[in-house]
């Protein structure tokens, strides 16, 4: 019922190349090339990166401890608990672990969530908790967010009515699912999920010291009132560290892409406050924006090198222009074979590399960070994910040193 989604630009039935809009600090964005002759059409039966792909190979992550809860669809209409602490809103189902502090821009398309939309509106609440999916059992992640709605547009005539909305929205906090209110609505589709949710906070929020005055809002601004244990900055600094010292080694092997300088000056792994001062929050951001424009990299690889052999196949083979349709594409089907066969390899071969870098943007290694319980939890395992690719540049290096070493002259 809604595209979140970057854009998908040529490639060929199974695999299609990321084009990743990534801001700066990051060096080498990667923008999507153009075949000015033929473009083979994406279908998408199997998509370079598959959710979860590689989380058994190249570490846990967290992905482990994700915690999902399965809706049992004959269940009955299910009442609120009635507890202070919790809310009912409604329910959006996403393949995807939003993060705090970010602004998910999202095409509403699908009748159920225009009208999800259109009573979120009308009633003022402007709000609705998202939520991850597995994508194989169709259970529902634990703990998800709540999407606030700025501003949202109308484009029915725009799109000959494919997508009735693109909305605009914040990431204003975690909450843990207690409840889905309709849960029969996951097998008919007529409307949409309504859940009781819970704000999450962190268990080792610091204590305030008497006298102080509690804050209002989120745990965020709760941090704000008291000062973090020597123990825990000292975590936090030896991360910052850890940051610093890759985006040194980054330059030094000339990764393409790799984070400037100049985000040195700029890293926070503090518990953070709000959108001004995300801290790790914002850090963790920044890696996913890295992972995206990394992924996008090696899409656009793929796609020259499915392409290029495309093109020799159709060389080779003047009367095989005939499948090429009016758009200028070509359908996989279509081609003999050999070439499918071909095309499949090179998608194996690339999504290996992505799996070997560690580089999967939708990891379900975010949503073991969304969960977490403590801003302790989500540095220690942030902090693993670095010391990971820490140990991977310092494999390159080793390597570069032992060719160097070989080539003439040395």
């Amino acid at each position: 019922g809604a595209s979140t989604m970057h854009p998908l630009t040529l490639a060929i039935v199974a695999p299609c190349a990321l084009g990743y809009a990534v801001r700066s600090p990051i060096r080498g964005t990667a923008s999507v090339p153009v075949d000015l002759q033929r473009r083979v059409l994406c279908r998408a039966s199997a998509v370079l990166l598959q959710e979860g792909a590689g989380d058994d190979v190249i570490g846990d992550g967290g992905v482990g401890e994700v915690r999902w809860i399965s809706i049992d669809v004959t269940a009955g209409e299910q009442e609120p608990s009635g507890d202070d602490r919790s809310s009912v809103m409604p329910l959006f189902p996403l393949g995807a672990a939003y993060l705090p502090h970010t602004s998910p821009v999202i095409n509403i398309f699908e009748p159920r969530y225009r009208a999800m939309y259109n009573d979120i509106l009308f009633n003022g609440a402007r709000r609705f908790m998202v939520t991850n999916v597995d994508s194989e059992t169709g259970d529902l992640a634990e703990v998800g967010v709540v999407l606030y709605l700025d501003t949202l547009k109308e484009v029915s005539e725009q799109t000959q009515d494919r997508v009735k909305y693109i909305g605009q929205h914040r990431v204003i906090d975690r909450v843990r699912l207690k409840k889905v209110l309709n849960p029969s609505v996951v097998a008919t589709r007529k409307t949409y999920l309504k859940a009781e949710v819970e704000v999450l906070q962190d268990t080792d929020l610091p204590t305030k010291a008497p006298g102080t005055k509690e804050s209002e809002g989120s745990e965020d601004s709760a941090a704000d009132a008291a000062p973090e244990s020597a123990e825990l900055i000292q975590e936090q600094e030896a991360a910052n560290a850890l940051f610093v010292s890759l985006v040194d080694m980054q330059k030094q092997l000339n990764e393409e892409p790799r984070f400037t300088d100049a985000v040195k000056g700029s890293l926070s792994f503090s518990r953070g406050t709000g959108p001004d001062d995300q801290g790790l929050w914002g850090v963790i951001g920044l890696w996913q924006q890295f992972l995206e424009q990394r992924a996008a990299v090696l899409g656009n690889k793929m796609q020259r090198e499915v392409q290029s052999g495309l093109a020799a196949f159709l060389k080779a083979n003047p009367k095989r222009n005939e499948l090429v349709n009016a758009r200028g594409e070509i359908r996989l089907e279509d081609l003999p074979p050999e070439l499918i066969a071909e095309i499949q390899g090179i998608q194996g071969r690339y999504r290996e590399q992505l799996e070997d870098l560690d580089g999967e943007p939708g990891s379900l290694r975010f949503q073991a960070l969304l969960q977490s319980e403590s801003h302790r939890e989500r540095l220690r395992l942030f902090t693993g994910w670095l010391k990971r690719e820490q140990a991977r540049l310092t494999a390159r290096a080793t390597l570069q040193k032992m060719f160097s070493k070989d080539e003439p002259g040395m």
